[in-house]
């Protein structure tokens, strides 16, 4: 039993390390046993599908609300240098 207690985590050990390697890369044995644990628990499989629709929308959101303040930024730049322009 020992053997199979260092072999998996538990869900909680396994949930941090599915949002751990989402952001970094793990070592060896924490991917090796996070991915073990997630072939028998099936919440930890839904929470690692979770976790990936969470993320897929965050980055989409924030993505397009990234571009639109680079479009914003950029026509005020542009509205300076031609005021610059104006004065010169």
């Amino acid at each position: 039993m020992k053997f199979f207690n260092r072999l998996l985590n538990n869900c909680e050990e396994t949930s941090l390390n599915i949002i751990k390697s989402e952001e970094t890369s793990l070592s060896f044995s924490a991917w090796l046993k996070m991915k073990f644990h997630i072939l028998f628990c099936k919440c930890c499989q839904n929470f690692k599908k979770q976790t990936k629709v969470i993320d897929e929308a965050l980055y989409k959101h924030f993505d397009s609300e990234m571009n639109e303040n680079e479009e914003h930024v950029s026509q005020e730049l542009k509205d300076k240098i031609k005021e610059s322009f104006k004065k010169e």
